[in-house]
């Protein structure tokens, strides 16, 4: 190295390197190396996680994630009365005082009641509801017909379930 510019940084980088090594005496550099590792894998360590958690009744838990998303759709849902005639109709829950409660409140109790639902109904209603999220023309459809007034949310999802 004989350029004394390029020698005097390199002899500053040592001593700061050092001076930093002996600050944390604490710490164990293969230690951080093997943490760092860790933390780079972080994202396929929690997906093991989830794929080792397997739902008692997945048809539940997925009612507990599509219901919030269509009750608040205001085309489909635009008022409490709507969402509490779905609720009685296709999931026999009875919402008493559904037009003293919000929206909000209402979603959760409704989702919170979806426990109780007999597996049989539950696979009909999953299937319909399957069509109705992953197809925005049906969504559609039944949004018109809904506004329509011969609407019935049990003969929809029926159609719906044989559809799927």
């Amino acid at each position: 190295m004989n350029n004394p510019k390029r020698l005097s940084e390199a002899i500053s980088f040592i001593e700061e390197l050092a001076w930093l090594i002996d600050s944390k005496k604490s710490l164990r550099l293969s230690q951080v190396a093997s943490d760092l590792r860790e933390l780079a894998t972080g994202p396929e360590t929690a997906r093991k996680v989830g794929d080792e958690y397997t739902s008692p009744n997945p048809n539940i838990h997925f009612l507990i994630g599509v219901l919030p998303r269509l009750f608040q759709d205001d085309k489909l849902f635009p008022s409490n009365a709507m969402i509490a005639q779905f609720a009685e109709e296709v999931l026999d829950i009875e919402v008493p005082r559904y037009e003293k409660r919000s929206k909000y409140e209402l979603i959760g109790l409704i989702v919170c009641e979806t426990d109780q639902l007999n597996d049989e109904k539950l696979n009909q209603l999953v299937r319909a509801l399957s069509e109705i999220t992953r197809n925005e023309e049906k969504l559609r459809r039944i949004r018109a017909a809904r506004q329509s007034g011969k609407f019935s949310w049990n003969n929809t999802i029926r159609q719906l379930s044989d559809d799927a």
